[in-house]
């Protein structure tokens, strides 16, 4: 997916992945204002993800279950990662305006690099090594991997 290019909402506090990318001060401020206005929306949507999952599985294992009772929870699910993509492709877009061409394609080469050295250690492909399955990098705090 397209949100698999930028792996949390600090990256750039990452040395591994940023130090190559030379940012300016004003472009760290301007990453960390971009981060700080999309947190707490994102978080709350993350938070209400898996409450709508939970939502569709009880009204698929009800008994007697209801065809608009399932309808309706798989509309919420979809509205809610409808949701969450929906602000996290306003954080990437703000993020990539902050940087240059030569800085955005630096930072898709670091983190290739780094999927690239955990799936060689045998990690998988994504971080937290769940196949790209709502892995969260670095003790579960960012982005989640949309699946």
């Amino acid at each position: 997916m397209l949100l698999d290019v930028v792996p949390d909402d600090t990256w750039w506090r990452d040395t591994y992945i940023a130090a190559p990318l030379i940012l300016t001060s004003d472009q760290f401020q301007a990453l960390d204002k971009i981060a700080g206005d999309q947190r707490d929306e994102i978080d709350r949507i993350q938070r209400d993800l898996p409450i709508a999952a939970r939502d569709l599985r009880t009204a698929l294992d009800a008994d007697p279950t209801s065809a608009t009772d399932i309808t309706n929870a798989a509309k919420r699910l979809r509205n809610i990662r409808d949701s969450l993509f929906d602000r996290q492709a306003q954080m990437l877009s703000a993020e990539r305006l902050v940087l240059t061409k030569q800085q955005w394609s630096k930072l898709l080469d670091q983190l290739q690099q780094r999927r690239e050295e955990r799936f060689n250690r045998g990690e998988g492909g994504y971080p937290g090594g769940r196949g790209g399955r709502g892995g969260y990098p670095r003790g579960g705090r960012g982005r989640p991997w949309p699946y």
